[in-house]
């Protein structure tokens, strides 16, 4: 029995060498521009089922993604995020990179829970004002395939976000 769980072990630690995560393509570019605000949080709200989604944008260019909470109770969700930020910071699929040019923006982020051979998910869309964009395109590396969608996302300022220190992105 230990043989075949030294063999798993190793097995499993070969993984990120055979199988490594893929690389973002949108180099990280600090954000100086005004089309979009930074100074609090973007979400998105899901209807079915109930759901709400959590968008963090930083100067620096980075980006940090929360996991689906299921309300639509921005407060109640704000007192959840601030207990869970030391944990999602830790995940890699919570981070990416952004950049905007014009009235469009583009992002990058890492796809998947396995944490072996992650692929990335690149969104593209276009920006309203300064407090909504619009993701119309997303792209999965793993699929190679364009889908096209329609979320809105919303600009609620927030003085307590994380900060954006991430040994993901350098």
């Amino acid at each position: 029995m230990s043989i075949l769980v030294i063999s798993l072990i190793v097995v499993l630690s070969c993984c990120s060498n055979l199988f490594p995560d893929e690389k973002l393509s949108i180099i990280r570019t600090d954000y100086n521009g005004s089309q979009l605000r930074v100074n609090g949080y973007y979400y998105l709200y899901n209807q079915n089922p109930e759901s709400t989604q959590i968008l963090f944008l930083y100067r620096n260019g980075v980006l940090l993604i929360t996991r689906f909470f299921p309300s639509h109770d921005l407060g109640s969700i704000e007192k959840t995020m601030l207990n869970e930020y030391d944990e999602m910071k830790k995940e890699k699929t919570r981070w990416g990179v952004f950049m905007i040019y014009n009235n469009r923006i583009e992002y990058e982020r890492w796809n998947g829970t396995t944490g072996i051979g992650l692929p990335t998910i690149k969104c593209k869309g276009t920006i309203e004002n300064d407090t909504t964009f619009r993701i119309t395109e997303t792209y999965y590396s793993d699929s190679k395939e364009t889908d096209y969608v329609e979320f809105i996302w919303h600009f609620k300022q927030f003085n307590n976000k994380p900060d954006s220190t991430s040994v993901y992105i350098k």
